[in-house]
């Protein structure tokens, strides 16, 4: 009886062993086929696609000068880029997503996550879907393309979660360049300050490296300080913006119902014309605050580029040539 009994006691103490094994998440064996994240070679990427639920996608491509475009329309900000190769190179897997965790991770990430696929001269090297952030905020999940479990990934030596460096607004994603000029393909300059018009002027280039700064009705021809003018003519070979706001709510009621403070064009030497307008901002981004021309935001300008049809923020010291006026042209 008493062996029946210890018999009957180790079945019971084996079963709840092999249960409590069964629940553990500290799984020692990982398949490196569905763990594997990374890409080792970065320098070998050339095109990154990636597309959310909302059927937003971005796809950057490498060209051959050596930067890349963003779904074949806007350079890419090299910062982004530089940002999500090293998210690439260092991403690797925490842990196992907990057993009792799978099915709701796992349909998480089928409802909100992000598709990524890395290539390399056309060789696809990894796709897997990014979803959200764990409780703690140290990780996130991921799931490769065809693989049965997900994972929590991290980057070594960084608190935080990844998910947000695979986003897919297309204006957070393009160069804050609107465009480039070379000076010698520039003819004229033309600038309206419609709160004062005193400061009104044209300046020209009608040969090569000699300037022509005159009156805005052109019958007054002034002395021209030749620093300032180069500097008026290099500026647009980069034409520096902070962020572009076509989809911003406040966009169209600006253009339509805020009053223009200046006007700047642009006159190639080929007849191509590069038209700007520039609204007051504000300091809470708010329309009426906007409209009543309260709380100025002293740094920054609304700008309004008509050929392009974009909309977004100027920053005057980034581009300090942009906002010269009449007397700052002027010889002393």
């Amino acid at each position: 009886m008493k062996k029946n009994l210890l018999y009957a006691f180790i079945l019971v103490a084996l079963l709840g062993f092999a249960w409590w094994l069964t629940q553990q998440d500290d799984r020692s064996t990982l398949d490196p086929l569905e763990t594997s994240f990374n890409v080792t070679d970065t320098a070998a990427v050339d095109r990154i696609f990636i597309a959310d639920k909302a059927g937003r996608t971005i796809l950057a491509e490498r060209q051959p000068e050596g930067y890349w475009m963003v779904n074949n329309t806007y350079r890419a900000r090299p910062d982004v880029i530089e940002y999500l190769l090293a998210t690439l190179l260092q991403m690797q897997v925490k842990s196992p997503v907990p057993r009792a965790a799978i099915d709701n991770v796992k349909s998480l990430i089928a409802s909100v996550g992000k598709k990524v696929e890395v290539y390399s001269q056309g060789k696809k090297l990894q796709v897997f879907y990014v979803g959200h952030a764990t409780i703690d905020s140290r990780g996130t999940y991921v799931i490769k393309e065809g693989a049965e479990l997900p994972y929590i990934v991290q980057m070594p030596g960084w608190e935080g979660y990844i998910s947000p460096r695979f986003f897919t607004n297309l204006e957070q994603w393009r160069e804050r360049v609107l465009f480039r000029l070379s000076p010698d393909s520039i003819q004229e300059i033309k600038v309206r300050f419609y709160t004062n018009p005193s400061q009104d002027y044209i300046l020209r280039m009608p040969q090569e490296r000699r300037f022509q700064l005159l009156s805005a009705d052109g019958k007054t021809e002034y002395v021209v300080n030749l620093d300032k003018a180069k500097a008026a003519f290099r500026g647009p070979s980069k034409f520096v913006v902070e962020g572009f706001e076509n989809r911003s709510p406040m966009r169209d009621s600006i253009l339509e119902a805020a009053p223009v403070q200046m006007n700047y064009q642009i006159t190639e030497k080929n007849g191509q014309t590069h038209s700007f307008n520039t609204y007051f901002k504000s300091q809470l981004n708010q329309l009426d605050v906007v409209l009543l021309q309260s709380l100025p935001d002293l740094d920054r300008d609304y700008f309004y580029y008509q050929e392009g049809n974009e909309f977004g923020i100027l920053p005057r010291r980034t581009v300090p040539w942009f906002y010269f006026t009449l007397q700052d042209l002027k010889e002393n």
